[in-house]
């Protein structure tokens, strides 16, 4: 691989931010050709700041960087899609900062992110898009696409153990092992949690879909809470670690149940 040039553009999404001194911020960044990049944003906190505006978590940018010492550093930005809706809706709000950490979390150290950044780009526009979407199946998508694009597709149709197609009867599903099992199988892994034929149902068709077929699903609540543990155990299993933000989407989606009762 040539070496970066002393100067280079690339699109990117802002994952987070940190400040860093008086008037500087250090920005994670995902773009579709170099990973997950670190880059310094000098005198951005400042009120006459050409680039601040831009450079905030959700929004996709084109970004020209300078190789410096120890984080690239921006010369300019150019917003590409600043998805303020996202920052009107507190559901929204939640249910992007957990697609992008799940993004920040599975493309440590991945050198190819484009389809990880295609799959958020996607996520963060229908999050952006208003009320008619159905947010949290827009996580439920990003969850099992991501989960796809990273390698570890979880295996909806035929038994983990045996091979067998999976048919509708009292199945179980492995978080660890990132699948189905059949009912002679289900005893042969730990962990194994029971799955409803309405759950596998709902997550066999997120995972062949794309996201512009699902945005308007409205799901069972029972069902979407049974898939959303599933591929929850399954996004922990894999990473190794819960995601903070998603305490802040629970806390919101709770709230937002308890609306309706307390108007009544």
């Amino acid at each position: 691989m040539s070496p970066r040039p002393r100067v280079y553009k690339t699109e990117a999404i802002v994952l987070r931010s940190m400040n860093l001194g008086e008037a500087d911020r250090v920005l994670t960044v995902l773009t579709p050709r170099l990973g997950k990049l670190r880059v310094i944003a000098k005198g951005v906190r400042r009120t006459r700041s050409r680039i601040g505006g831009a450079l905030e978590p959700f929004s996709d940018v084109q970004l020209v960087l300078a190789v410096g010492r120890t984080f690239d550093v921006v010369t300019s930005s150019s917003l590409e899609d600043a998805h303020l809706g996202l920052r009107n809706d507190l559901h929204s709000t939640a249910a992007a900062w957990y697609v992008v950490e799940l993004a920040d979390r599975f493309c440590e150290g991945a050198a190819d992110s484009h389809e990880a950044f295609r799959l958020l780009a996607q996520s963060l526009s229908a999050l952006d898009a208003g009320a008619a979407i159905q947010r949290e199946v827009v996580a439920r998508w990003f969850e099992l696409a991501l989960l796809d694009a990273m390698g570890f597709r979880p295996e909806l149709t035929r038994c983990l153990e045996c091979g067998a197609d999976i048919e509708p009867a009292e199945n179980a599903y492995s978080p660890a092992g990132g699948g189905v099992l059949c009912p002679q199988c289900r005893h042969a892994a730990h962990g194994v949690r029971p799955i409803s034929t309405d759950a596998l149902k709902v997550m066999r068709f997120l995972q062949r879909s794309p996201l512009a077929g699902v945005v308007r699903l409205t799901l069972d609540p029972r069902v979407h809470r049974e898939v959303e543990r599933l591929l929850h155990a399954t996004v922990s299993a894999v990473l190794e670690r819960e995601l903070r933000s998603r305490d802040f989407l629970e806390e919101v989606a709770a709230r937002e149940a308890a609306v309706p009762a307390d108007v009544g």
